[in-house]
């Protein structure tokens, strides 16, 4: 609750610098699943879209013991990202992290996981990551997802070109 709306002030600060308004979303998983509930999630999402406002959509695990429980068995910002993605008929999402993708056992990045090498991909990660609930392996998985619902994704870091990420020059791409 308190980590929430710094989190949000420092988007809207970030933001700011180029003239983008900002608002926040707070989702449950009924939110995303329910035909009613989902269809209106995607109404306020596009809304925001059109009316220029970046939506920083977030967990709302507060108040709702069932998203308590998920969280802890494993719910993440991947997951959500992914789930949202699908919900609003995303055609491309970008996961991102503190390296440049999936990294190989000699430091190379993977460019690309499909059906071939995902099993490969999974081997590679170390689980969760020590400065949250996801990692390397949660955010394949959650790419894994979204790219079955046609979603096409990219895990990269954001120091790098995000143009780069999206065209499969830099980072890893799932498909």
């Amino acid at each position: 609750m308190v980590g929430s709306a710094a989190l949000v002030e420092a988007w809207r600060q970030a933001f700011n610098k180029y003239g983008i308004n900002v608002g926040q979303i707070l989702v449950t998983h009924n939110d995303i699943e329910d035909r009613v509930e989902g269809g209106r999630l995607k109404k306020v999402i596009n809304s925001a879209i059109k009316h220029g406002i970046v939506p920083i959509i977030n967990e709302n695990d507060v108040l709702s013991d069932i998203e308590l429980a998920r969280l802890s068995y494993g719910g993440d910002n991947d997951g959500l990202a992914s789930k949202i993605a699908v919900a609003v008929d995303a055609t491309e999402l970008m996961l991102l992290t503190n390296v440049d993708g999936l990294l190989d056992k000699k430091g190379k990045t993977v460019s690309v996981i499909d059906s071939c090498n995902i099993k490969k991909a999974l081997m590679l990660t170390s689980g969760k990551s020590s400065a949250g609930r996801g990692g390397m392996q949660s955010k394949i998985e959650a790419a894994v997802q979204a790219n079955w619902a046609g979603v096409k994704t990219h895990i990269g870091n954001p120091s790098a070109d995000y143009k780069s990420i999206l065209s499969g020059k830099s980072g890893t791409s799932v498909r």
